[in-house]
């Protein structure tokens, strides 16, 4: 990453203050803006021509981004500021035409009069963006659409494959947080007159939280290749249900990692200051990286649906 993007990533310095008050600043969304952070936020793994006279983070061509780069991005925002990383981008599907998906469009709507806003809190993130919104008498202009009208509903399932991606992203760079600040930890604490990680139950749990790290990885990378090398509508087509599993896969991986780390750490994995802090904001968050983009039941049933559709449309073409 480039120098001004890492400065605005480094943040974590402010962001216990940030959660006690609830809020980010909004010169930060600025700085973010002008660092090159929100724009590839917000495109995923392409950024279309038009958006190129606008900052990049790293100073990356547009036409040169791919999900290489999305990936790492998140991955840095993640390490340094877990809690602000999905505070940023926010859009608003609304029925513009008649009865059932065809009625739908995107668009994204500014703060106009007639909008009353209520933040509402929750248990795992202070600085999450779930909020109570009132709309009364809004009128938006046509300029404010997404894309064409009447595909909101297509753009929406189309951006559950990036969602659910960056939902994984997040989730590896937690899991390798607490899998470095507790290995650290047992490297040096003693019990029993031996370090923990002399003990061979404790090398054990090492080894699974390990290797579910590196495999999650391995196939959340293998899925970004495959994106990049598909066209939007061939990506959300084939790998749909598969990136539905992966998302499945990045909420239990993080679930066992947090509860792991908390059982090696002891009574420092319940506190938020100190050696234990990282691993006690990732325990208390890790269900915002189960329930968002869609819940297990959900997605693993999702996830066979669209194989057997795919295999059913493969064997009829033979």
């Amino acid at each position: 990453m480039g120098r001004g993007s890492r400065e605005i990533i480094n943040i974590n310095d402010n962001v216990t203050a940030w959660e006690a008050a609830g809020k980010i600043p909004d010169e930060v969304y600025r700085q973010c803006a002008d660092a090159g952070l929100i724009l590839p936020l917000a495109a995923g793994n392409r950024i279309p021509r038009e958006w190129a006279n606008f900052p990049i983070a790293a100073g990356i061509k547009a036409e040169e981004w791919d999900g290489f780069h999305d990936f790492v991005l998140w991955d840095e925002l993640f390490r340094g500021a877990p809690s602000i990383s999905s505070a940023f981008i926010g859009l608003t599907l609304v029925r513009t035409g008649g009865e059932g998906a065809p009625g739908l469009s995107m668009i994204l709507i500014p703060r106009l009069p007639g909008i009353s806003t209520r933040k509402i809190e929750i248990g795992a993130d202070g600085l999450s963006a779930t909020t109570y919104i009132t709309f009364e008498d809004v009128k938006v202009p046509a300029e404010y659409l997404i894309g064409e009208e009447s595909q909101g509903f297509r753009y929406t399932m189309s951006n559950f494959n990036h969602e659910r991606l960056w939902i994984a992203f997040q989730a590896i760079r937690g899991a390798r947080i607490c899998l470095e600040d507790s290995m650290i930890w047992c490297q040096k604490r003693e019990a029993f007159d031996k370090k923990l990680i002399d003990m061979p139950v404790v090398r054990h749990k090492f080894g699974h939280m390990a290797r579910q790290i590196e495999s999650l990885q391995a196939w959340t990378e293998q899925i970004v290749f495959e994106l990049d090398n598909l066209s939007h509508a061939r990506g959300s087509k084939l790998l749909g249900g598969v990136t539905a599993l992966l998302k499945v896969q990045a909420g239990i991986v993080s679930k066992y990692i947090a509860d792991e780390s908390v059982k090696l750490m002891g009574g420092l994995g319940l506190t938020k200051t100190g050696q234990g802090a990282r691993i006690e904001a990732f325990s208390r968050g890790v269900i915002t990286l189960i329930v968002p983009g869609g819940s297990e039941d959900v997605l693993l049933d999702l996830g066979v649906r669209e194989a057997v559709k795919l295999g059913k449309k493969a064997k009829a073409n033979l």
